[in-house]
């Protein structure tokens, strides 16, 4: 397996904050691969090897940085649990997008079918709640559940959406909040509640990691409009294309005339979008800056999950909570 990085996240500042729990990441990436031995697993290994950022096991691991040296088992494998549940959500969302990439690599339909996917996605979501039954944290466990069920929603949101020019900004977030921010925020509060932190401070931390999970969201959606599959390690303009409209696009809907909205997006409306339409809409994204004002919008966010941590002291490991947050936005893949 690779050396747990975070891809992008080349300057010695942010290695230096996240260097405390580097020993704690690499753990999280040996125990990922101890609860895929079963030979039903093997073949979602390659996918789990190819990385990823391990942004959210890192968030649970600088959260309960205050945790006891006994604590340090439930913490890793609390980490390991919520990278299996988001890997479980990539495999899914693949299938539902027809996504062919994933994290440079052939999506897991892709190689294997969608039938095993299905049953790896479900499988992954087992194997994570398996290792959170035997924390002895029953409040992480609600947690988790509660996010899983949020995920799901957010995912159904989104379906129901697709296709509406008319969708407003409002429901945009609320449907960013559940199928991103909320697994995010459940990482901080999962991890501040090992740590022994108190409730007032887990909840603290659960709105940052909600803040922080929304703004990521919407530079994902900017970067699917201006980003290479090279860049990425997964399928661009995707997402218009399957008829999900993200903030920039929402912003451009409401910028444009009614008559010039209907004439760029008829091919969409029509169910017949194809890369010339797809790199349209984009150029007209740029050139209306509406993809800056939907980075002005996550830079907000960001600004407001800054605050959060305003008093919250890790031992000094806020300052990687706070480096990943300004990551978030400044991220080019």
């Amino acid at each position: 397996m690779t050396t747990p990085t975070l891809e992008g996240l080349s300057n010695a500042q942010v290695d230096q904050a996240l260097l405390p729990i580097r020993a704690d990441l690499e753990a999280v990436s040996r125990r990922l691969l101890d609860q895929l031995t079963d030979p039903v697993a093997r073949n979602v290994v390659y996918l789990v090897s190819a990385g990823g950022k391990r942004l959210r096991p890192a968030l649970v691991l600088l959260a309960g940085a205050s945790a006891p040296a006994a604590q340090r088992a439930s913490l890793i494998d609390a980490a390991t649990a919520v990278e299996l549940i988001h890997t479980a959500t990539l495999i899914h969302d693949d299938i539902i997008d027809q996504a062919p990439l994933r994290r440079a690599q052939p999506a897991f339909h892709e190689r294997w079918g969608t039938e095993r996917a299905v049953l790896m996605g479900d499988y992954l979501y087992s194997t994570a709640f398996t290792l959170l039954a035997r924390l002895g944290h029953p409040a992480v466990v609600q947690i988790l559940a509660e996010v899983c069920r949020e995920l799901c929603r957010g995912e159904l949101r989104e379906v129901e959406a697709r296709y509406r020019l008319d969708l407003t900004e409002a429901e945009y977030l609320a449907i960013i909040q559940d199928k991103t921010a909320s697994l995010i925020g459940g990482c901080c509060r999962s991890g501040a509640l090992i740590g022994g932190l108190p409730d007032a401070t887990a909840q603290r931390l659960a709105a940052f990691g909600m803040k922080f999970g929304m703004a990521f969201q919407i530079i994902d959606d900017c970067l699917d409009l201006t980003g290479t599959e090279q860049d990425l390690g997964k399928s661009v303009l995707k997402d218009l294309d399957k008829g999900a409209l993200s903030l920039p696009i929402i912003y451009l809907t409401q910028r444009l005339s009614r008559k010039a909205c209907e004439e760029l997006f008829a091919p969409l409306q029509a169910r017949a979008a194809d890369r010339a339409f797809l790199a349209r809409v984009a150029q007209a994204a740029q050139a209306a800056g509406t993809l800056q004002q939907a980075r002005d919008a996550a830079q907000r966010l960001i600004t407001e999950a800054h605050a959060l941590l305003e008093g919250v002291d890790l031992q000094g490991r806020e300052v990687g909570l706070r480096q990943l947050a300004d990551y978030a936005i400044h991220r080019s893949h």
